[in-house]
């Protein structure tokens, strides 16, 4: 059993994005993986989700530690900004997965490329797929 992460950029979230995803993981599956994600609503973490929703694939979600403070008008809390617990969160992103799918964009920058950054430096960058 192992642990796939899947992470990507939220620009990167149209279908053939996903298909690209979806192909690069079953490239690596075996019965009885998880997958890893980062529980964002867009890219990377929501192919991560959807894929273990339509096979029946567990899922382990390290969402982000944002800020969230009470708004008493709207009578709700309100995420605050903390850019960095997106930067926090990859490390154990990169920890827990024993493989990793990465999509990312052309610049190459921001959390998906951190996690790229963290993964290689644990020494697991053989098991890295960029789509």
């Amino acid at each position: 059993m192992k642990k796939i992460g899947i992470i990507g950029s939220r620009k990167r979230n149209i279908r053939t994005d996903f298909m690209k995803v979806k192909e690069a993981f079953f490239e690596v599956y075996e019965e009885g993986d998880w997958i890893v994600s980062g529980g964002c609503e867009k890219g990377g973490d929501l192919f991560a989700e959807t894929l273990a929703r339509m096979f029946g694939i567990p899922i382990l979600i390290l969402h982000a530690r944002w800020r969230h403070e009470w708004n008493e008008e709207k009578k709700n809390f309100e995420r605050t900004f903390n850019k960095a617990a997106g930067f926090i969160r990859n490390t154990p992103i990169a920890e827990h997965s024993d493989v990793l799918i990465a999509c990312v964009q052309s610049d190459r920058t921001g959390g998906a490329e951190d996690t790229i950054m963290k993964f290689e430096k644990m020494g697991k960058g053989s098991k890295l797929t960029v789509v």
